[in-house]
């Protein structure tokens, strides 16, 4: 159960379904409008979820997803306190993707890392250890371990384990008093934009 009106209004705009379409002016959901960029980096329309041959931005897209799991990682631990964002990041893929393991979640941070920080598909962790990535539109289980530091990422399947996400960690959110704090407690700062 819900704590309040107030909470409970805050998270149904914020989880609003991505497909339906409401031109601007007017107050959205941050996690609204990454997704709608996510679908049209991939290749659909946000409002039809159509197919779109042309004009497909997979790296974009893919680097929008891990700005979503960054994103949603602040609502879950409640807080956006530097130097904690590796491991809210993995904590988040750990509970909210599905068949992850912490190798798996691991190499999706490193993934993360290589696209943000330099537009790039090389990473190394604290370990020195070298993450060599090649993105392909989808393959079994989302990540492919091969040699030589080579690791193959699904994009289409990476995109599904986020949407199922979402709507695992919106579940949540409706028995978890803790989680609605976490939650109410990002809402103002991450939560709503205005657009023009």
């Amino acid at each position: 159960m819900l704590q309040n009106n107030y909470i409970q209004q805050n998270i149904h705009f914020f989880f609003e379904d991505p497909h339906v379409y409401h031109p601007p002016p007017g107050d959205y959901s941050v996690l609204y409008l990454l997704r709608r960029d996510i679908h049209t980096c991939l290749g659909f329309n946000p409002n039809t979820r159509n197919s779109i041959d042309e004009n497909r931005a997979l790296w974009p897209g893919t680097m929008a997803i891990m700005a979503g799991i960054d994103l949603l990682a602040k609502f879950y631990a409640g807080n956006d306190n530097r130097g904690q964002v590796s491991q809210r990041f993995r904590d988040y893929v750990r509970t909210y993707f599905q068949n992850i393991s912490q190798r798996d979640a691991d190499t999706i941070y490193q993934l993360r890392n290589s696209l943000l920080h330099s537009f790039g598909l090389y990473s190394t962790d604290n370990q020195g250890n070298e993450y060599n990535f090649i993105l392909v539109p989808s393959i079994e289980n989302c990540i492919q371990y091969c040699e030589n530091d080579i690791y193959v990422i699904g994009i289409h399947d990476l995109h599904n384990q986020f949407e199922n996400s979402i709507e695992n960690f919106y579940n949540d959110l409706q028995t978890n008093a803790d989680l609605q704090l976490h939650f109410n407690n990002m809402f103002q700062r991450y939560g709503i934009v205005h657009f023009f």
